[in-house]
C-alpha cells in the first residue's frame, strides 16, 4: 500500500534524525497529528502553545541537527512564526508542517474557522515567506519532488522550511516516485587550486 503524502514526509525526516515532532493539535491538523501518533517510530511531544512548540524544536535542532513542528492553519502557524524567524535568523534547520482548509473549503471559497473572512486562503502561506529558506503546498503529484527540494534546502542553507497540507491531502497516496537530491559538491580541482593559494 502507497504511503500517504503525510506519511511520506514523516518518514523521510525520521531517516534523518527527526524522531519527535512538536506541536499543538488542531482542527485542520488532526490528519498530520494522527500519522504522527500512529508512526511507532515517531513520537508527538505536545506544548501548551505552538511558539513553546517553535522553541522546543529550535532547541532539538541544535542538538540533532535538524527539527519539526506541526501547527494548524491561522492562528496556529502565525503563533510559531516568530519562533521560525527566529530560527531563520540563527541557521536551524526546522520543518514546519501546518494544515490547511481542503482544497474544495478554498475552491469554493468557503468562509470557515481559523479564516479572516474574506476567502483568501494563502495569506499566511504568504506570511511565512521572509522565515523560511523555501515552502511549498503538498499535493500527491508534487509531494516526493517537494519534500526533496525542502529537504535540500534545509539542509544546505540551515534555515527552516514550510510544508502546507491541505486537509484533504494529507491523508492521500502519493503519486510518483524520487530520490533523495544531491547535496552541492566541491570541485576537486578548484579546492586544489585554493589550498595551494592560501
Amino acid at each position: 500500500m502507497p504511503q500517504t503524502t503525510v506519511q511520506y514526509v514523516l518518514s523521510r525526516s525520521c531517516q534523518l534524525g527527526v524522531t519527535d515532532v512538536f506541536g499543538v493539535p488542531g482542527g485542520f491538523a488532526f490528519p498530520i497529528t494522527d500519522a504522527i501518533c500512529e508512526d511507532k517510530n515517531l513520537r508527538f511531544i505536545g506544548s501548551c502553545n505552538e511558539i513553546n512548540a517553535a522553541y522546543s524544536a529550535d532547541g532539538y535542532a541544535r542538538v540533532k541537527g535538524l527539527a519539526a513542528i506541526s501547527t494548524t492553519y491561522g492562528p496556529g502557524e502565525l503563533n510559531a512564526l516568530s519562533g521560525i524567524a527566529g530560527a531563520y535568523a540563527e541557521h536551524v534547520p526546522i520543518f514546519h508542517q501546518t494544515a490547511q482548509p481542503s482544497r474544495a473549503m478554498q475552491r469554493d471559497r468557503a468562509i470557515v474557522h481559523h479564516t479572516l473572512g474574506n476567502a483568501e486562503f494563502d495569506l499566511f502561506y504568504d506570511m511565512t515567506a521572509p522565515a523560511v529558506c523555501a515552502r511549498t503546498i503538498v499535493s500527491p503529484e508534487n509531494c516526493v519532488v517537494e519534500t526533496e527540494r525542502l529537504i535540500a534546502a534545509a539542509l544546505y542553507h540551515r534555515r527552516p522550511v514550510y510544508m502546507a497540507f491541505p486537509m484533504d491531502v494529507a491523508n492521500q497516496p502519493v503519486v510518483g516516485d524520487g530520490r533523495p537530491l544531491a547535496g552541492p559538491q566541491s570541485d576537486p580541482t578548484s579546492l586544489e587550486s585554493a589550498i595551494k593559494a592560501s
